[in-house]
């Protein structure tokens, strides 16, 4: 029988870890930087230029499909330009498929931000294309988004009618317009917008249709405060019928206002035109401001315009306080008398200001009545007598 052989217990005394430092290939296969990358030579300007090139690889940023970066033109070439975007490779530009308003900023060293179109990294010629057309599409339509229900204008080019309304273009962005607010007023020929430029206030969101609603009826009634503030009494204007009522036409002019021209006011031509109802909602018309009422409503002409003198103006140089001035009684109330001294001029006799002996019931409406005047308020265009 043969003799078992004595079991072997390992030296765990011996330290491996230094036997294996000391063996002269060791630091050349094995030394290891921070990202765990060996490094194959002990040449410090080996290993130098070797930590340059982990390190640069380490803060490449990998591209990523329909991210927008940054990037600085590296070169334009024919029709494409190529853009840096701290990547192995640059991003490529197709030009002939951007704006052509954009094509200016396509030179070698401009900063630009684009839309990663298309990347494919995993193939033998690795692909990155991209568009600033696109960019800005995408960051105006989130501006245009952002800005629904704000008092915020954009400049739109209509470019299709269809029933209902109209598609307009917002640099790139098609947004949709109902016919119902292309004008202050009713339209009258909606084919009148096409092609034209206008400015838009975008209102809702349609999520059943997937686009942004928007309006030049809003944007237009924005402008009438302060183009009302320019318009006076007498300016003569050109405008358009928006509308006729048995009592007059309704003007639209100036962009955005309207006023009414009462058919007592309308010249001799217009009013034998009106009174056969020839004249129809679109007819282009000439007319004079004739007054702006305190309710900012504008009435019209076609008559000789005569200015109409305010006899508050000069009022205080007219008449003394105190004086006896002669009136004729308006109106009689319990409180009083109202006396008119001239057209639009007209004060309170209040009853406390009647002596008790004077018989104010023999006096009747329209008859002349000698009073005192006592106080004029220009500013709230109030006179005050006594007797």
């Amino acid at each position: 029988m043969q003799e078992a052989k004595a079991a072997v217990t390992p030296d765990t005394s011996f330290d491996w870890d230094a036997y294996e430092r000391s063996c002269p290939n060791y630091r050349r296969k094995n030394k290891k930087f921070n990202n765990g990358s060996l490094v194959y030579s002990d040449d410090p300007k080996t290993m130098e230029l070797y930590d340059l090139m982990i390190d640069s690889i380490s803060e490449l940023k990998i591209p990523r499909q329909q991210e927008i970066v940054k990037g600085k033109i590296s070169s334009v070439t024919g029709r494409y330009a190529y853009v840096d975007i701290g990547w192995r490779e640059p991003a490529c530009l197709d030009l002939n498929k951007e704006n052509s308003e954009y094509l200016e900023l396509f030179t070698e060293g401009n900063e630009i931000e684009i839309i990663l179109k298309n990347v494919d990294l995993n193939k033998k010629e690795v692909i990155v294309e991209g568009s600033y057309t696109e960019v800005v599409k995408h960051l105006k339509y989130r501006e245009i988004y952002e800005n629904i229900g704000k008092p915020i204008a954009f400049s739109a080019y209509v470019k299709q009618l269809i029933h209902g309304g109209y598609f307009l273009d917002i640099q790139g962005v098609e947004v949709f317009m109902p016919g119902s607010l292309g004008g202050v007023n009713k339209l009258v020929d909606f084919e009148s917008l096409l092609g034209k430029t206008i400015y838009v206030v975008p209102i809702n969101y349609a999520k059943d249709k997937d686009y942004i609603v928007v309006s030049h009826r809003d944007y237009l009634q924005s402008l009438i405060p302060q183009t009302l503030e320019d318009v006076s009494a007498g300016d003569g204007k050109s405008g358009f019928i928006t509308g006729t009522t048995k009592f007059g036409v309704f003007c639209e002019f100036d962009q955005c206002l309207t006023g009414l021209i009462h058919k007592s006011d309308l010249d001799d031509d217009t009013k034998a035109l009106f009174d056969k109802r020839y004249l129809k909602p679109g007819h282009s018309i000439d007319f004079t401001v004739k007054e702006i009422t305190k309710d900012k409503r504008i009435i019209l002409t076609q008559k000789e315009f005569v200015p109409e003198i305010d006899p508050w103006e000069d009022i205080k140089e007219r008449y003394k306080i105190p004086s006896q001035v002669q009136g004729t009684i308006r109106k009689k109330t319990k409180y009083g008398m109202f006396i008119e001294l001239e057209p639009k001029v007209v004060g309170l006799l209040h009853i406390s200001d009647i002596p008790e002996y004077i018989d104010i019931t023999t006096n009747k409406e329209g008859d002349t009545i000698t009073v005192d005047l006592v106080k004029i308020d220009t500013e709230s265009k109030k006179i005050f007598f006594k007797i």
